[in-house]
């Protein structure tokens, strides 16, 4: 049999990562042979790929890796995976691989290989999502009065905010998911201020307020300030504390240089509610801890769009606990309860029984769009996308409404009159924002316009865009740099890691500006309101933000957002990509690319190998 590795490090399917993890599993077990070793390979890839775990059948009996044919009839020594029977045989009879209650480094259940860790994770969360999915709130009858307060002109027709709110109530675990604009912040401030209601003056409750990223974590913030000045029931309300949030690490505890966190299993929050936004955007092992540390009488409001992009790390968890629900199965019995709890309004039942899986009764799908009217461009362009159908997509773009679409644009591609139409363009978009001095409206401003791209490195990826729009400012005397220094006045930043000390968070957005003093400062907007200043040389890891990965634009939104595709079709660029791209618009979206790669990537799904799904609907 061949030795696979020196393919194996070569190709361009792998990482050094899972290079590195078949030489651990190969000193592990010496006499397991190729197979087992890469089928290690190929599960840690998984992994580092975005997947819980590595299906069999998917890949047996032919080639371990799917564009394995455009690399010739010697891709990997001409070795072609056995039959999946053969396959599982020879796996489980290694002392690599067990039985899901082994204790044995990889995990064999059900035609999937997962990594010990992983299967642990999917287990522990489908445990606790199902015992949290059975635990009742309060009856029916006592909600029925304080939810009138809130919703005091009910219409005609189901009011689905209204549905989530009397949920939130009704369970200790609620999840509330739908597109940009259908009321989500809204929801949940009307969730706080019923379940402050009916606890009563006398017990505040301890929440808290949590999303993956530290700008996701300010937009949620901003969003519930809003949403709370207009909310206005009578007494009982003004109780309702004011909270700021926060990242999930944060929230649990990050301990420095650790992956473990200081509230999890053995040690609860101190909280009544918890409220996480952006939950598409949260990993397997983090929805994970997450969870586990709710104490058992707390409630869990988990709010996304079920469409966006996944995380980038292993899992896709929104996704698996929205699928098979019926988006949120309206049973007689169901709407028997709601009604209980003074929900109104017309609508129609299809469902004849309750569903077997407990949490359908916890879903609720916001359906209306308060941003977008029904005939906004940017509705109808997401909703076209979303449906994977490429020419509606063509037809709204061609319409106008808010979005328009223009001609390819490769940067570096030696097209000097294409790069000069992409620079006229951005430097219309950004002029706005690098004209202000003053921090807090540079801020302001720079939330107004938004380059994304797909890919962060080669042509048309965030790193070459930034340090070519950097070169276009300077030429045009926009931006002047400091003496021998990255750092000019106006450098938008966007910070990559977590520092805890400093209040700095994965995501949070800064602009260089001078100071009082003369000097060079770092603004960012402070939790509490206004603007905090950090020296430059104090910033954790960031990058220069003028065009960023959609990826990293997850929990934002801007007026007016430009995505720039690449110049040719990729695996990256997914119909989820592009979805999550436009709606991070408010007002405009324009699409620079070639029709090709538009109908590729719309056509391309993002696909998740994960067991989460099957274990919540059959018990864990």
């Amino acid at each position: 049999m061949p030795d696979l590795l020196p393919q194996l490090v070569r190709s361009p399917l792998f990482s050094d990562l899972s290079g590195h993890y078949y030489r651990f599993f190969k000193r592990l077990a010496p006499g397991a042979g190729e197979l087992v070793w890469l089928s290690g390979a190929l599960a840690v890839q998984a992994v580092l790929d975005g997947h819980s775990c590595l299906p069999l059948a998917r890949l047996a009996g032919g080639l371990p890796f799917a564009e394995a044919a455009e690399q010739g009839p010697g891709a990997l020594g001409g070795y072609r995976l056995p039959e999946q029977a053969v396959w599982e045989q020879a796996l489980l009879a290694s002392p690599l691989v067990g039985a899901p209650q082994a204790e044995t480094a990889l995990v064999l259940e059900g035609g999937r290989l997962y990594l010990r860790r992983y299967f642990a994770y999917e287990q522990r969360l489908a445990a606790e999502v199902r015992k949290r999915a059975l635990l009742v709130g309060y009856p029916p009858e006592e909600i029925a009065a304080p939810l009138a307060r809130l919703f005091s002109q009910p219409g005609p027709e189901l009011d689905w905010q209204q549905v989530a709110v009397a949920t939130a109530a009704l369970k200790r675990l609620a999840l509330i998911t739908g597109g940009p604009g259908t009321g989500k912040t809204h929801t949940v401030v009307r969730i706080i201020a019923l379940l402050q209601l009916l606890a009563g003056p006398e017990k505040p409750l301890r929440i808290a307020l949590a999303a993956p990223t530290g700008k996701a974590a300010s937009r949620l913030q901003e969003a519930m300030h809003q949403a709370r000045a207009g909310l206005s029931v009578g007494p009982g309300v003004a109780e309702m504390p004011v909270v700021q949030a926060q990242t999930i690490h944060r929230l649990l505890g990050s301990i420095r240089h650790s992956p473990y966190f200081r509230y999890n299993r053995e040690r609860r929050l101190p909280l009544d509610l918890l409220v996480v936004d952006e939950v598409s955007m949260v990993d397997l092992a983090m929805m994970t801890k997450l969870i586990e540390a709710m104490p058992d009488e707390g409630r869990l409001i988990l709010l996304g769009d079920k469409d966006q992009l996944s995380s980038v790390e292993a899992g896709r968890v929104l996704a698996d606990l929205c699928l098979g629900c019926g988006d949120g199965v309206l049973t007689p019995e169901r709407l028997t309860t709601l009604r209980r709890a003074g929900v109104s309004g017309e609508v129609e039942v299809t469902a004849t029984a309750e569903a077997d899986n407990p949490l359908s009764v916890c879903l609720v799908q916001l359906r209306h769009s308060y941003r977008f009217r029904a005939d906004s461009g940017i509705g109808a362009l997401a909703g076209a996308v979303l449906a994977g159908d490429h020419q509606q997509a063509m037809d709204s773009l061609a319409q106008g409404n808010g979005v328009c679409l223009a001609p390819a644009v490769v940067i570096g591609g030696g097209v000097r009159e294409d790069e000069e139409r992409l620079a006229e363009r951005l430097a219309l978009g950004y002029g706005g924002f690098l004209a202000q001095r003053e921090p807090a409206a540079a801020l302001a401003a720079f939330k107004a316009f938004q380059l994304l791209c797909a890919h962060r490195h080669g042509p048309n990826g965030s790193l070459q865009l930034n340090l070519w729009f950097e070169e276009v400012l300077r030429r045009r005397g926009m931006i002047q740099r400091l003496a021998d220094s990255i750092w000019y006045p106006g450098r938008p930043l966007m910070v990559t890691g977590n520092h805890y000390n400093l209040e700095l968070f994965n995501g949070d957005l800064g602009i260089a500006l001078p100071a009082a003093d003369g000097g060079l400062r770092i603004f960012f907007e402070a939790p509490g309101g206004g603007v905090r200043a950090i020296a430059p040389a104090r910033v954790p890891a960031h990058e220069t933000a003028f065009a960023l990965t959609v990826h990293k634009s997850q929990g934002s939104e801007f007026d007016q957002v430009l995505l720039l595709l690449p110049e040719k079709a990729s695996r990256l660029l997914s119909r989820e990509l592009i979805y999550t791209a436009i709606t991070r618009a408010r007002q405009e979206f324009e699409l620079w690319g070639g029709d090709e790669v538009l109908a590729d990537g719309i056509a391309t799904r993002i696909e998740r190998d994960t067991g989460l799904q099957e274990r919540l609907a059959a018990g864990g």
